[in-house]
């Protein structure tokens, strides 16, 4: 199958066999698709998965022990066809592996399995990485969705994080991590043009975090819950009514960045047959005229 759809008595969701991306999350209550729809010259995906990197490479691959690895930025498993292992009318379970291409570019036997389920309020998107080869690795992880929300149309839109202040924001240039301002935190970050000017903006810190995504008036439009991402990015393009929220296991490269894997910002380590979980969780406002 191309494409499975979960339902529930509020939500339609699709998702797709390559990447594991999800399509549509259609609120059959408020009447609204919140998940941004690809657009040619904006941005042509919805909710690409990202691993076994996450951002821009600044020597475009990493050094481990002593070997290159060439890698594209975020990653190759946005290419990759998952598989479906178990499904119900409102849970959906999709893995894919290592293949003999992927083990060209990234010599580890790996495994991903992607957990979907719908909530009254939302849904929850679980990465669950897998070791299954007899020698360790490096590796990040996330998950980049676009949400269709009119941050260009309306000024005033800004996030709010939880009680616990996150570090940051750090800008970007070039798609490179700009890290000055390392010791800076906040609760609050407005959302504006000016703000995505440069590319995304990077906040660390941010395990077991609420970042709630606030209209003009202060009405909280959506929430994401993050647990085990340290980071998250935020990203738009000027003009246009998309923002993404990306949790993170990673950064994308500063350029002082040296190419080794165990120096990479966020990193993560995975001995053999040991696996990883990263849980995101997020709910939708009811009004039909939330945010509009």
């Amino acid at each position: 199958m191309g494409v499975w759809p979960l339902e529930n008595d509020r939500f339609l969701v699709a998702v797709h066999a390559t990447g594991a991306e999800l399509s549509s999350i259609r609120d059959k209550l408020a009447g609204r698709e919140w998940l941004w729809q690809p657009r040619p010259g904006v941005w042509n995906n919805s909710a690409t998965m990202l691993f076994p990197v996450v951002g821009a490479l600044v020597h475009e691959g990493i050094r481990v022990d002593g070997q290159f690895l060439p890698l594209s930025a975020h990653g190759f498993l946005r290419g990759q066809t998952f598989t479906c292992i178990e499904q119900s009318v409102n849970h959906l379970v999709l893995e894919a592996r290592a293949t003999p291409e992927t083990l060209g570019q990234w010599p580890w036997c790996w495994r991903v399995q992607l957990h979907i389920a719908l909530h009254e309020d939302g849904l929850s998107v679980t990465q669950h990485v897998f070791n299954d080869d007899l020698q360790s690795f490096w590796y990040s992880i996330g998950w980049h969705p676009g949400f269709a929300l009119p941050v260009a149309s309306k000024t005033g839109w800004h996030v709010k994080f939880g009680e616990k202040a996150v570090r940051g924001p750090f800008t970007t240039r070039n798609r490179m991590l700009v890290t000055e301002g390392q010791n800076q935190k906040v609760t609050s970050f407005p959302l504006t043009e000016a703000s995505f000017r440069d590319g995304a903006i990077y906040f660390g810190d941010c395990q077991q975090q609420q970042v709630r995504i606030c209209s003009p008036d202060g009405t909280i439009v959506m929430t994401l819950e993050t647990a085990e991402h340290d980071w998250l990015a935020l990203w738009s393009v000027p003009g246009a009514d998309l923002l993404c929220i990306e949790p993170l296991a990673g950064t994308t490269d500063a350029p002082d960045f040296d190419g080794n894997a165990e120096n990479k910002r966020g990193i993560r380590h995975l001995a053999p047959g040991q696996s990883q979980v990263f849980s995101v969780r997020m709910r939708f406002a009811v009004d039909a005229h939330a945010g509009d």
